[in-house]
């Protein structure tokens, strides 16, 4: 699926800290079917949220159960993908030349960073909010803050807020990153590359199952090769960019509306897709009990070798259980 980047500039955003934000932009792109009511609003839009690594490209991940005649049909739905606040593309400590001026920002910033464009686009309602990951986060905020604002939610390979491996094993990231002498407390001319291959390895070694580093590489030579491809991948990100992601995405605590008795403020129709390997985000202590919080929610669980990154590459082991969900809600 090939998607081209729109942008749109904002004069300025205030974050939830009271900061300021001025002469921003946000990307994104949308595709898909457009189909409006009598005084012109759309009624068929559909918001993709990315997950910690992606961009407005990442929906093309998606194209197992997004697309003409999938399960998300674009002959049926008009799908709207930007690229989250803190990523490169979009207004993040690098694209705005802040760099560690670059105020710290929330899952919350990020929902109203997006609700901006939404606006511009002239979209007052949305058919659905579909997230992966750190998008699941946002989809999750999505529906708490503006519950009124989507029919359905579709949080995957998500939870109501990172646990304490993953609390240890981002923020070890982060702080390799920081403790780096060529890291100059984020004033850096060029990029610290080495701590960014050696913070990425985590995350590499954890994202996926023990059986598939067994069956994925026949020597250790070959295992080795995929650790330098990946570590050439995140060398493209900006350190800075990744210190601010990590914070607002670890600093995520849906639980904290959960005890308030503000669970029943989604009023979406619900379908959380969790993967039974998923080592980032495990059924037991993320997907059931987020799916349990919500009132009437329905839960998908399958397995893959792949572990959290099941929720691109084997995401068509959901796609009967998504257009099930859609169409028993009446959804198209």
């Amino acid at each position: 699926m090939e998607i081209q980047p729109q942008y749109l500039n904002l004069k300025s955003f205030r974050l939830e800290s009271g900061e300021v934000l001025q002469d921003l932009k946000i990307e994104y792109a949308t595709f898909g079917r457009k189909v409006t009511d009598k005084a012109g609003n759309l009624t068929n839009g559909v918001l993709y949220l990315h997950g910690w690594s992606g961009s407005y490209s990442s929906v093309g991940n998606l194209d197992a159960v997004i697309g003409p005649g999938k399960a998300v049909d674009t002959n049926r739905f008009f799908i709207i993908s930007p690229t989250a606040l803190g990523s490169s593309g979009s207004a993040s400590p690098c694209t705005t030349e802040l760099g560690p001026a670059f105020p710290f920002y929330t899952v919350r910033d990020m929902v109203n960073f997006h609700m901006k464009l939404l606006e511009s686009l002239g979209i007052k309602h949305l058919k659905g909010v579909i997230g992966t990951s750190m998008g699941g986060f946002q989809a999750l905020q999505w529906a708490t803050d503006y519950p009124d604002f989507m029919d359905f939610l579709i949080p995957i390979a998500t939870g109501l807020k990172s646990g304490r491996q993953m609390n240890g094993a981002y923020g070890l990231m982060s702080r390799i990153i920081q403790e780096d002498p060529a890291y100059q407390g984020g004033n850096y001319d060029d990029n610290p590359i080495g701590a960014l291959e050696r913070g990425s390895t985590i995350g590499f070694l954890w994202s996926m199952t023990p059986e598939y580093f067994e069956q994925e590489f026949e020597t250790d030579e070959d295992f080795w090769e995929a650790m330098d491809e990946r570590n050439q991948e995140v060398a493209a990100l900006d350190a800075n960019d990744i210190i601010w992601r990590n914070q607002a995405m670890l600093n995520f605590n849906m639980e904290v509306d959960i005890s308030d008795g503000n669970s029943s403020r989604i009023r979406a129709k619900t379908l959380v897709i969790g993967i039974e390997d998923d080592q980032i985000f495990p059924p037991s202590i993320s997907t059931i009990p987020l799916a349990e919080s919500i009132e009437d929610a329905e839960i998908f669980l399958y397995p893959s070798i792949f572990g959290h990154y099941g929720c691109v590459r084997d995401l068509e082991q959901a796609a009967d259980a998504i257009l099930s969900f859609l169409e028993s809600n009446k959804m198209y």
